[in-house]
């Protein structure tokens, strides 16, 4: 019986060692390129930067000159198969979004395609993004509901879970089945600026082992010491 508890620990923490800390935001974001891929009103920009404040990091729009959203993506980074993205969220903004972003290619300006986006709304959670150059169809939790920390999780070649936790409790939201594939190889945030202020906080970008893949490798480890009885 100790064998099994040894084994299956082990193999658990081979499992947490390989998780990946993309961000912590102690740093600075040279490694970020920040596209808008919708300015609503077709006219001028705002004034608008990301920014780390406090450890965390914010989108802070000095001036509003209408709807514009933004892929904030991160260089080099990208999620396997098994692989879940997430992010602690302290959000603020009641009628602005923000979350994580994963895609096949990289962000255009002026054109939202190929991505995943998992954001909050003040109380809220939605789902959403596009399937080649096709919208998803909104999946949303009207709430109010509580979070912590959002998620996108790759659960095969195209198949996307997103979601919340909510003190480790894990929620999925939707899941996402793209016709035209999403290679994500493109991983950042998401942001919807509806107004000026800032849009945040939201900090400790990770890839980690989503809950299935752990499960599998525990499992594994549990069948490999029945096999030697």
């Amino acid at each position: 019986m100790k064998k099994v508890c040894v084994l299956v620990l082990a193999g658990m923490m081979t499992v947490a060692a390989q998780a990946v800390l993309l961000d912590d935001f102690s740093g600075d974001l040279s490694a970020y390129t920040s596209t808008v891929i919708l300015d609503a009103n077709g006219g001028g920009s705002n004034t608008a930067a990301w920014q780390i404040s406090g450890g965390a990091l914010q989108l802070n729009t000095t001036a509003y000159d209408g709807i514009e959203q933004y892929a904030f993506i991160l260089s080099g980074a990208a999620l396997g198969v098994g692989e879940e993205l997430r992010v602690d969220i302290a959000h603020n903004g009641a009628s602005q979004d923000i979350g994580l972003y994963v895609g096949g290619t990289a962000p255009v300006t002026g054109t939202r395609y190929d991505y995943v986006a998992m954001y909050g709304r003040g109380n809220q959670l939605f789902s959403r993004g596009f399937d080649g150059g096709g919208e998803y169809g909104l999946a949303g939790n009207w709430g109010p509901v509580s979070y912590d920390t959002l998620f996108i999780a790759r659960t095969g070649v195209n198949t996307f879970e997103t979601g919340w936790y909510d003190a480790g409790v894990r929620n999925i939201l939707a899941t996402r089945t793209p016709t035209y594939a999403n290679a994500a190889t493109v991983v950042g945030f998401y942001a919807d600026v509806r107004a000026a202020g800032v849009l945040g906080d939201v900090d400790n970008l990770r890839i980690v082992p989503e809950p299935a893949t752990l499960a599998l490798l525990a499992l594994g480890g549990l069948l490999s010491v029945r096999k030697r009885r």
